[in-house]
């Protein structure tokens, strides 16, 4: 090759930003065409957006990063692969910031009516008194906190598990690391939950450093009164992706499946606007799942479909901006699915994700439209159909 030849480029080079995809729709056994795109901006400390040099590609496969029993311990990133959902996510990935040292601050990320606070706090332990009683100490002052759910209240009890429900051989040679009820059920990779079962193990434990400031842990909370108690537990602060296999996710792929005593206090969940059938969980059909098991973000942060336009705003989540606010990008765009013998269909496209990346100076929002299929359709019938996307202004 001489010196003025470019080289040939690879059609499988460059970030997959758009596919089509069957998937199959919540709440009903029928199939659809989606078809979905992912656009990234860079966004400056001043709040100014700009198309991305780097496109992030669309997530194909959940990532979920395993603990060191080989359990599934975080979902770091979501698929973008699905049928259009209820409400848009807004997801959340980075850190809350003191502006200097604090020993406390009060973090807060709003999207349009999506929206969640919390409260943040440098390293602090639990110690037990003689009498058992519990006493959290004051926190060390911080510059920064990760905004995770390891850093959340939750986590595994594995003692109260051998001690009240010991696992047998097949579970353990099956499950590598026994759950169920003995890791709370909404956030298994957290911190603090212990039940009420030989308390001064719990002496010198770390406690959350994030929490939701209307559900705090307090001492006369920390130890949970039996297994079953877990739904009155405060509700762990976090603004990134809710794992599948945790509370209310869990109950919405697959039903029911792990009781708990009637609450004593309201359900969390359902004053953030997570749905008000959290009230009365109900048995699924086979082979069905509630359209609300796609929302794959934390409580409060999938209220409503967005536009693409709303106001953004964070506070103490920017790591030189103390109250960032900008605009959404405000443009969207048009499908236009070309399929063989059928005529060209434009799919109406919903706002489906709005990832938010202070740390990495970028946002990406990723969108759906289908078309609903009435015969079965295979690989080479996918293979053959194209996607136009274009953008405009909203």
């Amino acid at each position: 090759m001489s010196e003025d030849e470019e080289p040939e480029e690879s059609e499988d080079e460059g970030p997959l930003t758009e596919t089509i995809s069957l998937v199959k729709l919540p709440g009903s056994s029928r199939s659809a065409l989606a078809c979905v795109v992912k656009r990234t901006y860079a966004i400056d400390a001043g709040g100014r957006l700009s198309l991305a040099d780097e496109q992030v590609p669309l997530s194909t496969t959940p990532e979920v990063e395993l603990d060191g029993h080989g359990g599934h311990k975080l979902l770091s990133d979501d698929t973008d692969i699905g049928p259009p959902k209820v409400a848009t996510d807004v997801v959340f990935t980075g850190s809350a910031y003191a502006a200097g040292r604090a020993v406390e601050i009060f973090a807060a990320l709003a999207v349009g009516g999506s929206m969640r606070r919390l409260r943040v706090t440098g390293e602090r332990r639990v110690s037990v008194r003689g009498d058992g009683s519990a006493r959290f100490a004051s926190p060390e002052p911080f510059e920064r906190v990760a905004v995770s759910f390891e850093r959340a209240y939750g986590g595994y009890d594995e003692h109260a598990h051998w001690k009240l429900d010991p696992p047998s051989v097949d579970e353990i040679h099956r499950l590598q690391r026994p759950v169920g009820l003995f890791a709370y059920p909404r956030n298994a990779a957290g911190v603090g939950y212990f039940l009420d079962v030989d308390r001064r193990r719990a002496d010198g434990a770390l406690l959350p450093q994030i929490e939701d400031p209307s559900d705090l842990l307090v001492p006369e909370r920390f130890f949970v009164s039996s297994p079953r108690a877990w739904i009155d537990a405060p509700l762990p602060g976090a603004l990134g992706w809710l794992h599948y296999g945790w509370y209310p996710r869990l109950f919405r792929f697959v039903g029911p499946l792990l009781p708990y005593d009637p609450p004593t206090r309201p359900i969390r969940e359902i004053a953030l606007g997570e749905g008000d059938d959290l009230a009365s969980p109900q048995p699924l059909a086979l082979g069905v799942i509630h359209p609300r098991a796609l929302q794959g973000a934390a409580p409060g942060l999938s209220r409503e479909r967005l536009r693409g336009d709303e106001l953004v705003i964070l506070q103490h989540l920017h790591p030189t901006n103390e109250d960032l606010r900008f605009a959404l990008p405000g443009e969207a765009p048009s499908f236009t699915l070309r399929a063989p013998d059928v005529k060209a269909l434009q799919p109406k496209p919903t706002l489906q994700t709005v990832r938010i990346e202070p740390d990495s100076g970028r946002i990406s929002l990723t969108w759906c439209g289908v078309v609903q299929v009435a015969n079965r359709v295979d690989q080479d019938f996918l293979d053959e159909c194209e996607l136009d996307v274009s953008w405009s202004r909203l």
